[in-house]
């Protein structure tokens, strides 16, 4: 089994990115949020992305936006499941990890975690760069992008790092933007953003009510190559109202 061969099975069943990652990149990772830590002699980590249906930034109702998620957030967790069945086939140990939930409670830090954080395993598998803002960015999709991913027993060839900047240094539009303060460019209060971000509005049913962080990057759609350090022209960002 080869990195061409789970790549080409992956953009079969819709994938719009995948990468590969070693294991043995992932010497940071969290006591217990090791990919090892979840199966035990994994060698590899095969990364799936798809594109997140940018049209919905322009509308003034977070309700599309929601709905794309959520449906978004089934397809990549179906994907990682029917990647996984084709390579056990292969008398491969194959275990998906999927997009949104259920999570993990890690007491350290008083935070909800994936099993595995699949923005460090995209990063790491040569998808993109996380940002300020805590996503990660890709240079063709920006920060527009849906991950799930599947931890196998197979070592495979991994893909190099990516060479981009997810951010520009000067660039603090996020944190500045975030309407709680939330972003410190390193990390993200997620009690506070969580409690803000998701829940009912106005009687209505729930949803997700605030994503500015990802709408002001000025590389939401793509990394913009014309801008530069302390300024610059092209500015890609999606001009919407905001969830009020």
């Amino acid at each position: 089994m080869s990195s061409p061969y789970v790549k080409k099975l992956s953009f079969e069943f819709g994938a719009d990115l995948c990468g590969v990652a070693s294991a043995d990149r992932f010497e940071h990772a969290p006591e217990g949020f090791h990919p090892r830590d979840v199966l035990p002699g994994c060698q590899s980590i095969i990364v799936l992305g798809c594109r997140f249906l940018k049209s919905t930034l322009y509308a003034k109702s977070s309700i599309p936006y929601t709905d794309v998620r959520n449906e978004l957030s089934r397809k990549m967790d179906r994907m990682a499941i029917q990647l996984s069945y084709q390579l056990e086939e292969k008398k491969v140990l194959a275990v998906p990890i999927n997009s949104i939930g259920p999570t993990e409670w890690d007491k350290r830090t008083d935070k909800s975690r994936g099993i595995i954080s699949l923005k460090h395993a995209a990063e790491l598998a040569g998808l993109g760069r996380i940002g300020k803002n805590t996503l990660l960015i890709n240079d063709n999709y920006g920060n527009m992008i849906w991950l799930s991913a599947v931890l196998v027993s197979e070592k495979l060839e991994p893909d190099p790092l990516a060479e981009y900047e997810g951010c520009l240094s000067t660039c603090t539009i996020c944190l500045e933007s975030c309407p709680i303060q939330a972003l410190d460019g390193v990390s993200m209060n997620q009690k506070t953003c969580w409690e803000y971000a998701f829940g009912y509005h106005k009687g209505g049913e729930w949803r997700i009510k605030c994503f500015t962080c990802r709408q002001v990057c000025p590389h939401c759609l793509g990394i913009n190559k014309d801008l530069k350090e302390g300024g610059g022209s092209g500015d890609r960002r999606p001009k919407r109202a905001l969830p009020k």
